[in-house]
């Protein structure tokens, strides 16, 4: 039904080695194996393939070894988003998000590879091609219009690859300390919010 008037949405693997997410169209059946989300902009896409939902998705769901289980009621559900005006289409977010995506798609398209072999290419610090090393880029810049859409400009985005262990970790103590802290703003917003709807 959430996905009727659309004509594309997001949907990610339940069980996977790398939390990557991808546009579907809507007009077929989805296996029970993967998640899906009436989620149709770019935006929507940058935000949950960004290290920042990442971070937060392995935290709130379970692991086995390396792959993380992605369970919507864990990962998505609990997940603070940003003010809606930083999803619009006009907002450097969807921009980066757009370009990400389609580079992406044209670097698998021309080397016949699906997302799993792409991600290990790009997780791989030995891996020097250019356009693996673009990609990491365009990753990058990902996670800053993420963070920057959650009004976050003083955290500082680590290399995707290649960072010292210390830095990664630092990094993704800032991420989760503010994305607790929006979740309790945003408790209390709607708790506000219902007690003046109750007068």
């Amino acid at each position: 039904q959430a996905l009727k008037s659309l004509d594309r949405c997001l949907a990610c693997s339940r069980h996977s080695k790398h939390s990557v997410f991808a546009f579907q169209p809507t007009d077929r059946v989805f296996s029970e194996a993967l998640v899906v989300f009436p989620l149709p902009a770019y935006a929507h896409f940058g935000l949950l393939q960004s290290r920042i939902h990442e971070f937060w998705a392995r935290l709130q769901g379970s692991t086995l070894e390396d792959r993380l289980r992605y369970s919507p009621s864990d990962c998505f559900e609990t997940f603070p988003f940003p003010d809606e005006l930083t999803l619009a289409a006009d907002k450097p977010l969807e921009a980066i998000a757009k370009c990400l995506y389609e580079t992406r798609a044209a670097y698998m398209v021309a080397t016949d590879q699906g997302l799993t072999k792409t991600y290990n290419a790009l997780t791989d610090p030995t891996n020097t091609d250019p356009e693996i090393e673009n990609l990491r880029r365009l990753h990058e810049q990902l996670d800053r219009a993420v963070l920057d859409a959650y009004g976050q400009p003083q955290i500082e985005v680590p290399p995707y690859v290649g960072t010292s262990p210390e830095q990664l970790e630092r990094f993704r103590e800032q991420v989760l300390d503010f994305l607790f802290t929006r979740n309790a703003l945003l408790a209390k917003r709607e708790a506000a919010a219902r007690t003046r709807a109750q007068r």
